[in-house]
């Protein structure tokens, strides 16, 4: 339970409580139950002691794996989530599985983690920034530490698979989009307590479309509005979704899908192994370790073609011109 206001009004919320808890049958053991308050003198949470039973509990607490709290949530307040990324790619068996596998993983488990947080909360930048970091390093070397140069690029990575990319969501983008559920709530004007009281004690009855915090606003109702602002044209435009919002739409509006690759169609072929798709991408994307490159950063000093041991290897080298590729080839076409 929180509490906040004069001792008239918390006596009010007290007996209300009661009546609830009675009409709909449960049964709450007091001793063991804690309650929360933000900004009442000492008195008064003496008298809510004694009038609830109850003991005064500190924020944030942790309910359904997420701490709550009435302030701005901090790094710190965040390093549960980061654990628990650090933790499920420890226990994945990482530098056994192929990039592909890596992918699959970062799609179903890493980024699963952050989206259940992203529905709830603002999370601090610097929060995302560190989970991005250890997707990265998960991906290209096997652990959380991104140690060393990526083949491609995260921002190349997070577009859309038509786009070139690997179709992983950008993080901000989607913790916003998934925020906007409930500037469409309070829109709509949906069937639930919080929306109710933001309009009777926030909106007031003035247009919501229209409507701008005040000073004394609470940083997380800043938020609520500024992601308004951010997706108003999806949310109120001609373009709309026309009487419903969901954060795909909402994603898909902050990170626009671009032009179709050419060599899309490359990738998607159904009978294609997993890691050979993502070869393939590699390819595309002119990024494997062919000497040539290599040799650009130093790491060898001969850009010959391993294989044939007389050209110099290349990407278009390796898989058309070389030798070797050119009997590949012709076995495959017999």
């Amino acid at each position: 339970m929180f509490f906040k206001g004069d001792r008239k009004s918390i006596e009010l919320m007290v007996n209300a409580f009661d009546f609830f808890t009675k009409a709909s049958g449960l049964m709450m053991n007091r001793s063991k139950s804690n309650f929360y308050c933000n900004g009442l003198a000492e008195h008064l949470i003496k008298g809510i002691e004694d009038e609830t039973g109850m003991h005064r509990g500190t924020v944030p607490f942790k309910y359904l794996g997420i701490n709550v709290s009435p302030k701005r949530l901090s790094v710190l307040d965040c390093t549960c989530l980061v654990d628990k990324v650090v933790d499920r790619i420890r226990g994945m068996g990482a530098r056994k599985l192929s990039y592909a596998g890596r992918v699959v993983l970062i799609r179903s488990v890493l980024s699963t983690l952050h989206s259940y947080w992203a529905r709830i909360f603002v999370i601090p930048k610097t929060v995302i920034k560190r989970i991005e970091s250890m997707c990265k390093g998960f991906l290209w070397h096997g652990n959380e530490q991104n140690e060393g140069p990526a083949l491609v690029s995260w921002d190349s990575i997070c577009q859309p698979i038509k786009q070139g990319g690997l179709g992983i969501r950008k993080l901000h983008e989607w913790n916003i989009a998934a925020l906007g559920k409930y500037v469409w709530w309070i829109e709509q004007k949906a069937d639930h307590l919080w929306v109710k009281w933001v309009h009777a004690v926030d909106i007031k009855g003035k247009d919501w479309k229209d409507y701008e915090p005040t000073i004394n606003s609470s940083w997380a109702w800043w938020k609520i509005c500024q992601v308004r602002t951010v997706l108003r044209q999806v949310l109120y435009g001609r373009n709309g979704p026309g009487g419903s919002y969901s954060a795909t739409q909402g994603y898909k509006f902050l990170v626009p899908e671009g032009e179709k690759v050419s060599w899309y169609p490359w990738i998607r072929t159904g009978w294609i192994i997993p890691r050979h798709r993502f070869l393939i991408w590699l390819v595309a994307q002119q990024r494997l370790l062919t000497q040539d490159r290599l040799q650009k950063m130093g790491i060898v000093q001969t850009n010959v073609c391993f294989l044939c041991g007389v050209e110099e290897e290349s990407h278009e080298h390796l898989f058309f011109r070389c030798v070797y590729s050119e009997r590949c080839w012709a076995l495959v076409a017999t």
